[in-house]
């Protein structure tokens, strides 16, 4: 039995503990490669037109594991990340998305539902549903999801200490112990804020993050902030946003606003996106009314060309450096 796991959307967030959940029942997993031209072209041709691009590259993942072969498409349903906070209706409704638009039998899909964080009673119960499938075994079963909650706690400790990045951190998930903190010496930090899917997706955004270390900046992603410790929106803000990764961003980009150790923000977001709308234009009005920080937005699509990006970064590290006195890139 093989189980195919798309390398999107949630995949940045929650791969390893599902990894390591499946691997301590012995349950073979397949992997979609990193996005290229063919699952790209995959993802467009299989999904509707009015859905985000990462949304459509999920569907691109999803097609190349089918034709693949393999047995199983693992794509959870993840309804709360956070109390009294939703996630968006496309993200909620992404395994019915596939089903129609791939005509892929309901019980080839294995979708549990995750409800306020991946620790709770309710979606420990969601993955032992998943584990009966494959394993007659309860004990072997719990055990399984214990671990798996522990190691993703693992490797978030070391995402907030700034051991790496995902990408980084995801490279070494089988020895996170080895790791040693980077000592960099660069004369600018960046603060990176967007939904990791989109930060991360290299092939559309034009390997963002590898362009700024070739430039010799530092980054800090959104996700490598320890959520419960930034909540720094309550002086501009009269209550949070309705949705979980959006106050992620809004937060995460407020504190890197107001971090004087922070040279400048960048946000990436998705053409289309609603819930980015609302996070990026918050910052700019804190940013006009308070810092005057500078602060860019990239936003991407099918259509994004890296040409494009790239003349954008060096532009706004040539005026990093410049605000600096240290020149240019």
């Amino acid at each position: 039995m093989t189980i195919g796991i798309p390398r999107a959307l949630y995949y940045y967030i929650y791969y390893p503990m599902w990894e390591k959940f499946f691997n301590e029942l012995n349950i073979k997993i397949a992997l979609s490669p990193k996005t290229n031209k063919r699952i790209l072209d995959l993802g467009i041709n299989y999904s509707i037109d009015e859905i985000c691009i990462s949304i459509k590259l999920l569907h691109g993942h999803v097609k190349y594991l089918i034709d693949q072969g393999v047995d199983y498409i693992f794509i959870p349903r993840v309804l709360y990340e956070e109390k009294h906070k939703s996630n968006c209706p496309k993200l909620l409704g992404l395994p019915d998305l596939i089903k129609d638009s791939l005509d892929i039998q309901d019980s080839k899909i294995l979708s549990p539902k995750i409800y306020l964080n991946y620790g709770s009673k309710k979606s420990r119960e969601e993955m032992k549903k998943i584990g009966k499938i494959f394993v007659n075994n309860e004990k072997k079963i719990d055990k399984a999801i214990k671990k798996a909650i522990s190691f993703q706690r693992l490797y978030e400790s070391y995402l907030y200490k700034d051991y790496g990045d995902t990408l980084e951190l995801y490279e070494k998930l089988s020895n996170l112990n080895t790791l040693k903190k980077k000592e960099e010496d660069c004369d600018l930090k960046i603060g990176i804020v967007g939904f990791p899917y989109d930060i991360y997706e290299s092939y559309l955004n034009g390997s963002l993050l590898e362009k700024l270390k070739k430039m010799g900046a530092k980054y800090i992603v959104s996700n490598m902030l320890y959520y419960d410790e930034i909540d720094s929106s309550y002086d501009f803000l009269s209550k949070d946003l309705f949705w979980h990764q959006s106050n992620v961003c809004l937060k995460s980009g407020l504190y890197f606003l107001k971090n004087e150790k922070i040279d400048g923000v960048i946000t990436i977001s998705c053409f289309g996106c609603g819930l980015s709308s609302i996070y990026t234009k918050l910052l700019d009005i804190f940013n006009e009314e308070r810092t005057r920080k500078p602060l860019m937005h990239i936003v991407i699509d099918e259509h994004t060309g890296e040409a494009g990006i790239l003349t954008r970064l060096e532009a706004f590290i040539d005026l990093l450096r410049i605000k600096k006195g240290v020149g240019y890139v």
